[in-house]
Protein backbone atom coordinates (compact mmCIF):
# COMPACT_ATOMS: atom_id res chain seq x y z
CA UNK A 1 0.00 0.00 0.00
CA UNK A 2 1.51 3.68 -1.00
CA UNK A 3 2.11 6.15 1.58
CA UNK A 4 -1.36 8.23 0.62
CA UNK A 5 -3.46 5.86 0.28
CA UNK A 6 -2.11 4.63 4.19
CA UNK A 7 -2.97 8.04 5.71
CA UNK A 8 -5.87 8.01 3.28
CA UNK A 9 -7.42 5.02 5.29
CA UNK A 10 -6.45 6.56 8.69
CA UNK A 11 -8.29 9.55 7.80
CA UNK A 12 -11.14 7.80 7.05
CA UNK A 13 -11.02 5.68 9.77
CA UNK A 14 -10.40 8.62 12.38
CA UNK A 15 -13.31 10.53 10.23
CA UNK A 16 -15.58 7.05 11.01
CA UNK A 17 -14.64 7.25 14.87
CA UNK A 18 -15.18 11.45 15.70
CA UNK A 19 -18.57 11.09 13.36
CA UNK A 20 -22.06 11.51 15.37
CA UNK A 21 -24.41 8.84 14.88
CA UNK A 22 -25.98 11.03 12.12
CA UNK A 23 -22.96 11.51 10.97
CA UNK A 24 -22.41 7.79 10.08
CA UNK A 25 -25.61 7.33 8.18
CA UNK A 26 -24.67 10.51 5.97
CA UNK A 27 -21.59 8.67 5.28
CA UNK A 28 -23.50 5.28 4.18
CA UNK A 29 -25.90 7.11 2.04
CA UNK A 30 -22.80 8.68 0.08
CA UNK A 31 -21.55 5.62 -0.27
CA UNK A 32 -24.40 3.88 -1.26
CA UNK A 33 -24.97 6.94 -3.89
CA UNK A 34 -21.26 6.01 -4.88
CA UNK A 35 -22.12 2.54 -5.60
CA UNK A 36 -24.99 3.13 -7.81
CA UNK A 37 -23.31 5.73 -9.98
CA UNK A 38 -20.49 3.65 -10.23
CA UNK A 39 -22.88 0.71 -11.43
CA UNK A 40 -24.26 3.54 -13.81
CA UNK A 41 -21.21 3.81 -15.48
CA UNK A 42 -20.13 0.55 -15.39
CA UNK A 43 -23.66 -0.36 -16.95
CA UNK A 44 -23.26 1.90 -19.56
CA UNK A 45 -19.68 0.54 -20.40
CA UNK A 46 -21.13 -2.96 -20.36
CA UNK A 47 -18.42 -3.81 -17.95
CA UNK A 48 -20.57 -6.39 -15.96
CA UNK A 49 -17.89 -7.29 -13.42
CA UNK A 50 -17.42 -3.50 -12.16
CA UNK A 51 -21.47 -3.87 -12.23
CA UNK A 52 -21.96 -6.56 -10.32
CA UNK A 53 -19.38 -5.34 -7.67
CA UNK A 54 -20.90 -2.12 -7.79
CA UNK A 55 -24.06 -3.67 -7.21
CA UNK A 56 -23.11 -6.28 -4.92
CA UNK A 57 -21.76 -3.05 -2.43
CA UNK A 58 -24.32 -0.62 -2.42
CA UNK A 59 -26.74 -3.99 -2.12
CA UNK A 60 -24.88 -4.06 1.22
CA UNK A 61 -25.09 -1.02 2.55
CA UNK A 62 -28.77 -0.49 2.07
CA UNK A 63 -29.21 -4.07 4.05
CA UNK A 64 -27.18 -2.21 6.72
CA UNK A 65 -29.36 0.63 6.79
CA UNK A 66 -32.56 -1.37 6.90
CA UNK A 67 -31.31 -3.72 9.29
CA UNK A 68 -30.12 -0.65 11.64
CA UNK A 69 -33.50 0.53 11.77
CA UNK A 70 -34.74 1.24 15.51
CA UNK A 71 -38.15 0.19 15.13
CA UNK A 72 -38.84 0.40 18.82
CA UNK A 73 -38.22 4.04 18.89
CA UNK A 74 -38.43 4.95 15.35
CA UNK A 75 -42.08 4.11 14.94
CA UNK A 76 -43.72 4.53 11.86
CA UNK A 77 -40.38 6.73 10.17
CA UNK A 78 -38.89 3.73 10.60
CA UNK A 79 -41.35 1.44 9.73
CA UNK A 80 -41.30 4.16 5.64
CA UNK A 81 -38.03 3.46 5.88
CA UNK A 82 -37.79 0.13 6.11
CA UNK A 83 -40.83 0.04 2.95
CA UNK A 84 -38.52 2.55 1.30
CA UNK A 85 -35.64 0.40 1.92
CA UNK A 86 -37.05 -2.50 0.45
CA UNK A 87 -38.34 -0.94 -2.65
CA UNK A 88 -34.65 0.98 -3.51
CA UNK A 89 -33.17 -2.92 -3.28
CA UNK A 90 -35.70 -3.67 -6.22
CA UNK A 91 -34.94 -0.89 -7.75
CA UNK A 92 -30.94 -2.08 -7.59
CA UNK A 93 -31.70 -5.81 -8.45
CA UNK A 94 -33.69 -4.06 -11.62
CA UNK A 95 -31.19 -2.13 -13.17
CA UNK A 96 -28.40 -4.61 -12.02
CA UNK A 97 -30.32 -7.76 -13.82
CA UNK A 98 -31.88 -5.79 -17.09
CA UNK A 99 -28.78 -3.86 -16.99
CA UNK A 100 -30.71 -0.58 -17.24
CA UNK A 101 -29.53 2.51 -15.73
CA UNK A 102 -32.84 4.02 -14.76
CA UNK A 103 -33.39 2.18 -12.08
CA UNK A 104 -29.84 2.89 -10.77
CA UNK A 105 -31.17 6.41 -11.50
CA UNK A 106 -34.42 6.15 -9.64
CA UNK A 107 -32.78 4.69 -6.55
CA UNK A 108 -29.77 7.60 -6.39
CA UNK A 109 -33.07 9.91 -6.66
CA UNK A 110 -34.49 8.52 -3.56
CA UNK A 111 -31.37 7.69 -1.32
CA UNK A 112 -30.18 11.67 -2.60
CA UNK A 113 -33.53 12.94 -0.84
CA UNK A 114 -32.97 11.02 2.00
CA UNK A 115 -29.21 12.16 2.04
CA UNK A 116 -30.11 15.80 2.30
CA UNK A 117 -32.45 15.20 4.89
CA UNK A 118 -29.94 13.35 7.01
CA UNK A 119 -26.95 16.15 6.40
CA UNK A 120 -29.67 18.56 7.75
CA UNK A 121 -29.88 16.56 11.44
CA UNK A 122 -25.80 15.84 11.27
CA UNK A 123 -25.28 19.42 10.79
CA UNK A 124 -27.51 20.01 14.12
CA UNK A 125 -25.74 17.52 16.19
CA UNK A 126 -21.83 18.52 17.80
CA UNK A 127 -19.06 16.70 16.13
CA UNK A 128 -17.03 14.67 19.05
CA UNK A 129 -13.66 15.68 18.49
CA UNK A 130 -12.21 12.70 20.34
CA UNK A 131 -13.30 9.24 20.39
CA UNK A 132 -15.47 7.69 23.31
CA UNK A 133 -13.27 4.78 23.47
CA UNK A 134 -9.62 7.02 22.96
CA UNK A 135 -11.69 9.59 25.77
CA UNK A 136 -11.87 6.34 27.94
CA UNK A 137 -8.65 4.84 27.15
CA UNK A 138 -7.04 8.28 28.21
CA UNK A 139 -9.12 8.63 31.38
CA UNK A 140 -8.48 5.14 32.86
CA UNK A 141 -4.12 5.91 32.00
CA UNK A 142 -4.64 9.02 33.64
CA UNK A 143 -6.52 6.83 36.70
CA UNK A 144 -3.46 4.74 36.64
CA UNK A 145 -0.64 7.57 36.66
CA UNK A 146 -2.89 8.92 39.84
CA UNK A 147 -2.20 5.63 41.86
CA UNK A 148 1.35 5.49 41.10
CA UNK A 149 1.88 9.11 41.89
CA UNK A 150 0.38 8.16 45.53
Amino acid sequence: MNPYANRLARYEDTAVQTSSPEKLVVLLYEGVINFLRQAVTATQSRNIEQKRQSVDRALAVIQHLQSTLDRDRGGIVAVDLDRLYVYITSLVMEGSTKLQVGPFEEAIKLLSTLLSGWEGLANKQPERAVPTTLLAQQQQANSQRVQFHG
